[in-house]
């Protein structure tokens, strides 16, 4: 049964949390509602990077994202996830993937652990900035 791969490990402190999630998908997903993101919270992530997206990729998990998150694109685009409209959606996309699919993505998410590790991401979009304003 598809509700059978989805496990609940408890709670964590913060330092903790890297080290107790080791395998499997992050859920980036906010809201009151399973057929998307709804709420101000749900409709927040249109617009804003969750912190919940750096911890799963600094864990190294690949993440399962709300399609229409400010973020989805970035998932879809560096292969370190899957974009999806409701939960519903989640067991047909995680049963069409492949082993292979999988292991690409956890080396996508290591690729993207090391540059958020190192603040490429922020110091990227700094110096974007300070272009556009010269």
């Amino acid at each position: 049964m598809f509700s059978d791969s989805f496990i609940y490990k408890g709670s964590f402190s913060p330092e903790q949390i890297p080290n107790q999630l080791n395998e499997g998908f992050g859920l980036v997903w906010d809201g009151y509602d399973i057929d998307g993101c709804k709420g101000s919270t749900g409709e927040y992530l249109r617009y804003n990077n969750p912190h919940k997206l750096s911890l799963y990729l600094i864990s190294g998990l690949p993440v399962i994202i709300w399609s229409h998150a400010a973020e989805a694109d970035f998932v879809i685009k560096n292969k370190i996830g899957l974009a999806v409209d409701n939960i519903y959606d989640i067991k047909n996309v995680y049963e069409s993937l492949t082993e292979e699919n999988y292991k690409e993505m956890v080396i996508n998410v290591k690729k993207c652990a090391e540059k958020v590790s190192c603040g490429y991401y922020l110091n990227h979009a700094i110096e974007e900035l300070n272009s556009k304003l010269e």
